[in-house]
């Protein structure tokens, strides 16, 4: 019962304190630090595939709402599911994840722009979606690394 209730505050407060990151973090040509996408990236390779999903269903929630979007009409929501899902699953490498998920992001999310002319900065922000989401990755990767160890989560 206390390992349930460290798990979900932890989880919980990755939530916050990543939507937080994310909005006040500056942006690099129009990326912003993709912070909840490599925390979803973080919780569906060390929990079981339940917890990965709930979380992903919370963290599509949250960045749909940053973006000023609806939850889950957005489509961060069924991305974030995705992700935990083939995370969990295939148990891929977060550091290929990091260098293909942002830009490959970018370029859906904002493909609209093709279309109005812009194509240039869709090019642009792919470009630095790589070396964002590189640098995104480690930092959270290292930081909940250490905030797990911090919390002991696997000992509780």
């Amino acid at each position: 019962m206390k390992s349930d209730f460290v798990h979900l505050v932890f989880a919980f407060l990755v939530l916050v304190v990543g939507g937080a990151l994310e909005e006040l973090l500056p942006k690099v040509c129009g990326v912003g630090a993709p912070v909840l996408m490599m925390a979803t990236v973080f919780i569906a390779s060390r929990r079981p595939l339940a917890v990965a999903l709930l979380f992903a269903v919370a963290a599509g929630a949250m960045e749909d709402a940053l973006c000023s979007r609806s939850p889950g009409l957005g489509g961060h929501l069924a991305l974030f599911l995705a992700l935990a899902a083939a995370v969990g699953k295939a148990r891929a490498r977060p550091v290929w994840l990091a260098l293909t998920l942002d830009p490959c992001c970018q370029l859906l999310f904002f493909a609209d722009r093709f279309f109005d002319g812009r194509a240039g900065e869709v090019c642009l922000r792919f470009l630095a979606a790589i070396p964002v989401g590189a640098a995104t990755a480690a930092a959270t990767w290292g930081a909940l690394l250490a905030l797990e160890r911090r919390a002991a989560l696997d000992e509780a």
